[in-house]
């Protein structure tokens, strides 16, 4: 029998084990194979056996041990599943023997999980479910799922974007009894303005119109009025619409399929622009010189009447047409004057600001089926280039009247970490030395350096190295724009930012406290445009695996959009992308990060090469398309 000093020795000695003893919380992080790893706080990734990895999903918080081999390498092992942000997800079902499955449509989840015969909801091999966990895999490493939806197979058509809206939480229903909750609009404080000659420009089909615009000529330019449809007028902030639009925080325009952040009876009716009817707008008029500079302006609250509502084919025929050919146009007066000062607001800006080509861009042109039958790239007419620069001076216009405290939208620029690299570049390319890069001046004075014809394509390389954009609620840069400040209210019926944009103005027209907006709510929406904008992404790859999967071992030409360590994008004439892996090809490539080049024995891999490759593989599950060089480029020269 052990005595109390043997006793309390062993105690404190397990104590002392105890406190020698490393723990640790962090996030579980997967990889392409059965290990993974755990992400610590500080950094550090502690290996995660395979053994251990069937006990938990991708972004598990959990508790873990720290362990070290006599190597000195650390592994984890695994002491508590904190917490599981798993709960709800898509996927296809899978039914294996008689076992059946749900494959997640998530990333690096490389597992199914097994679906018990009460929880199938009549689920069939093959189709597209909404599925939540019922069983966890800790500890046991058998989780269970539910089948809450059948969502379809891949012959129903539409299953692409009724799958993407179900993964990312896109669209629902409206709250109840929405419309007994809309407010009386009370025109008569508003200023009449039903006489003025507004015209709507637009696509043929768009029924949600934020805008609209009239113009007119003066002795010493133009005056600009631009109608933005009022939805505030109707929605309370706070009611159950306005949280309801706040989540959703944009329309969504998938291929095929609209999902609208208003309901439709107000976007495309009491909301919408429409020719001929009566409507609340906050409309900015502005004086324009013959120069393009916005001399004066002010923002009321009013009533407009669009008096036509034109396509963008419409106003580029008139406009591009010579003056003895014109076509018949309603409202010509205004269309011509919006033409001209719309021109005049170009090269203002292309003088004193910035205007950047972006990406190519392509629309999906879908058959009966809902798949695509074609690709065609998007060109901007004349037209759209006109109403883009009439909405830009209005948005520069609401951010000027916001003063110090609103919504902005704004860009830094360059990340931090490339600055280094920019002033190599710009020294090496373009023999430009001693200039802050990361400032507005800075940034504007390279981009207008920059020549198209040098044969390295400086252009390309440093837009790769720029941030996104970002919401603040004080005026900050937009580098990217080459302006001190900028926002949009010009979409208040398809964005919710421009809707608490226009709450901010009549605030501040009327002298009111402005609405509160937390660090924590720009946030939320920034998260709910990025979800939006992948949700396009991702059924739009989708879409372009479908159709390329017919030209497998073809080859096909196209020019380098992207470039890492690993390989690079190709983009072909019709817009589609894929990557060619280096590993995989005969000789050896080296990664210039600066330059964003890879080189080989016998060939230099740079952005905006033409190139030709060969369609190797597409997998339209994981939405992914590998080009290779065909085999006559891949022998060594």
């Amino acid at each position: 029998m052990l005595n109390n000093d043997t006793l309390s020795q062993l105690k404190q000695l397990k104590q002392q084990i105890e406190k020698s003893k490393e723990f640790a919380e962090g996030i579980v992080k997967s990889t392409q194979r059965r290990f993974g790893f755990v992400v610590l706080d500080d950094g550090r990734e502690i290996f995660l056996s395979p053994e251990l990895m069937e006990q938990v999903f991708p972004g598990d918080q959990v508790r873990i041990e720290i362990l070290t081999d006599k190597k000195g390498k650390l592994s984890a092992d695994l002491i508590k599943v904190r917490n599981s942000p798993l709960n709800q997800f898509t996927g296809r079902y899978v039914v294996k023997g008689k076992g059946h499955f749900v494959s997640p449509d998530l990333p690096r989840f490389n597992r199914w999980i097994f679906v018990p015969p009460q929880a199938r909801n009549g689920a069939k091999d093959g189709d597209y479910v909404f599925a939540k966990i019922a069983r966890h895999a800790y500890p046991h490493g058998k989780p269970q799922a539910k089948v809450m939806k059948v969502l379809g197979d891949i012959n129903q058509p539409g299953i692409e974007a009724d799958f993407m809206a179900s993964k990312f939480d896109l669209g629902g229903s409206w709250p109840k009894g929405w419309q007994e909750s809309l407010n009386e609009i009370d025109n008569s404080a508003r200023e009449d303005l039903t006489a003025q000659a507004f015209v709507t420009i637009d696509a043929p089909t768009t029924l949600d119109m934020d805008d609209a615009i009239y113009a007119e000529a003066t002795d010493s330019g133009w005056n600009l009025s631009v109608a933005i449809a009022d939805p505030s007028a109707l929605i309370s902030a706070g009611s159950a619409l306005d949280k309801e639009a706040e989540r959703r925080a944009t329309s969504v325009y998938l291929p095929g399929k609209t999902i609208p952040m208003l309901p439709e009876e107000l976007a495309n009716d009491r909301c919408s622009l429409a020719a001929g009817q009566a409507r609340p707008a906050l409309v900015c008029q502005m004086q324009i010189d013959n120069e393009g500079n916005t001399t004066g302006f002010n923002i009321i609250e009013a009533v407009i009447e669009s008096k036509a509502k034109l396509s963008y084919q419409q106003v580029s025929d008139y406009v591009d047409s010579n003056d003895s050919e014109k076509p018949a146009i309603e409202a010509q007066a205004s269309v011509q004057a919006i033409a001209a000062v719309g021109k005049a607001l170009r090269e203002q800006r292309q003088r004193d600001h910035l205007i950047v080509k972006g990406r190519p861009e392509f629309n999906l042109i879908l058959n009966e089926q809902r798949k695509i039958d074609h690709l065609e790239a998007v060109d901007k007419s004349t037209a759209h280039i006109l109403v883009e620069e009439c909405m830009v001076a209005a948005n520069r216009c609401a951010a000027k009247l916001m003063d110090q405290q609103g919504l902005f939208a704004s860009h830094r620029g360059f990340r931090p970490e490339r600055l280094e690299g920019v002033t190599k570049l710009a020294d090496e390319q373009l023999s430009l030395k001693d200039i802050d890069f990361g400032s507005l001046d800075g940034y504007r004075q390279l981009i207008n350096s920059i020549d198209d014809n040098i044969e390295f394509p400086v252009r390309s390389v440093l837009s790769r190295m720029l941030e996104r954009g970002q919401l603040v609620s004080e005026p900050k840069p937009h580098v990217g724009m080459g302006m001190d400040r900028y926002t949009t209210f010009t979409s208040p019926i398809r964005k919710y930012t421009d809707l608490l944009v226009h709450r901010i103005i009549k605030a501040k027209l009327k002298g009111e406290a402005l609405p509160a907006l937390t660090d924590e709510q720009l946030a939320s929406l920034q998260t709910s445009l990025d979800r939006a904008r992948q949700a396009r992404s991702q059924m739009e790859q989708w879409l372009k695996c479908q159709h390329i999967s017919s030209m497998l071992n073809e080859t096909a030409s196209g020019v380098i959009s992207q470039i890492n360590s690993n390989g690079f994008t190709v983009r072909l004439e019709n817009g589609i992308e894929g990557f060619v892996e280096t590993r995989l090809l005969p000789e050896k490539y080296s990664f210039d990060p600066l330059r964003l080049r890879l080189t080989s024995k016998s060939r230099v891999v740079e952005l905006d090469q033409a190139i030709e490759i060969a369609v190797q593989e597409v997998d339209s599950e994981q939405r992914s398309i590998r080009f290779t060089l065909p085999t006559e480029a891949q022998e060594p020269a």
